[in-house]
């Protein structure tokens, strides 16, 4: 009879150990696997850059439309996931993006994204040029971020404008909003929470007097990872597992 308690107690255990980790997490309406090959990884299909001429501060609003791989009618069933940015400041001598460079380099310090989550949707997801900061910007905020400075510099963009497309990768922290829990793990470069990257290929050149033409306005894509914190409930199966073993080595300790 012990055996075959040994051996159930086992299997539970296993079955524990196994599960535990796989239980999507919710949050706000939005779910995910933790377990997922790339953990926390989505995508903007729908995103909109904006650079002010006179400072070369980058803002834009987006739409989350895949979260690890799925569309939004799976990880956000009834809602939609949208983002805005502002706050990019260039650091260093360049300001502005000049049509027809190749390769140049422009650095940013600071910037701020912020992500909601709306039960009731509103933003197209396939035309960046009907997003607002109405409907980009409403909701609850999901996630809000903050970037994540290594020398200075929290987002490096780059101007391909000669063949027709811009740019940007950078790093940043997690601040707050309904996932912050679940997100803010300081496992990216110099213990950032997430990165993030931007392809524009679409562009709107306008003469900036004095500078030159710049692309101050374009639409593409992007792409953003983290890792996640599995939810309260998957950590306390994980405890129950260890007591379980602890138990059944006690028991055989006493035998």
């Amino acid at each position: 009879m012990n055996l075959i308690k040994k051996a159930a107690l086992g299997a539970a255990m296993a079955l524990v150990f196994s599960s535990a980790y796989a239980v999507p997490i919710n949050v706000g309406g939005v779910v995910w696997d933790p377990d997922a090959e790339l953990d926390f990884n989505g995508t903007s299909a729908t995103l909109t850059q904006s650079i002010n001429p006179v400072t070369g501060e980058l803002s834009g609003f987006g739409v989350v439309t895949t979260l690890n791989g799925t569309g939004a009618a799976t990880f956000c069933p009834g809602c939609e996931l949208t983002f805005t940015y502002s706050g990019f400041t260039p650091v260093g001598g360049t300001a502005l993006p000049l049509a027809g460079g190749f390769g140049t380099a422009i650095d940013y310090a600071g910037g701020i994204f912020s992500i909601f989550v709306d039960h009731t949707p509103n933003a197209d997801p396939n035309n960046p040029l009907l997003l607002t900061s109405a409907t980009a910007g409403d909701g609850v905020l999901w996630l809000s971020l903050a970037g994540h400075e290594i020398n200075g510099v929290s987002l490096t963009g780059f101007n391909f404008s000669s063949i027709g497309f811009l740019t940007g990768q950078g790093q940043f922290d997690v601040t707050g909003g309904l996932s912050a829990g679940n997100l803010d793990t300081n496992t990216k470069a110099d213990g950032a929470d997430i990165t993030i990257s931007s392809t524009f290929t679409n562009l709107t050149v306008v003469n900036v007097p004095g500078v030159g033409d710049v692309p101050l306005f374009a639409t593409g894509s992007g792409t953003f990872n983290g890792n996640s914190i599995p939810e309260p409930a998957s950590l306390a199966l994980v405890g129950l597992g260890l007591l379980g073993v602890g138990a059944l080595r006690r028991r055989n300790v006493k035998k």
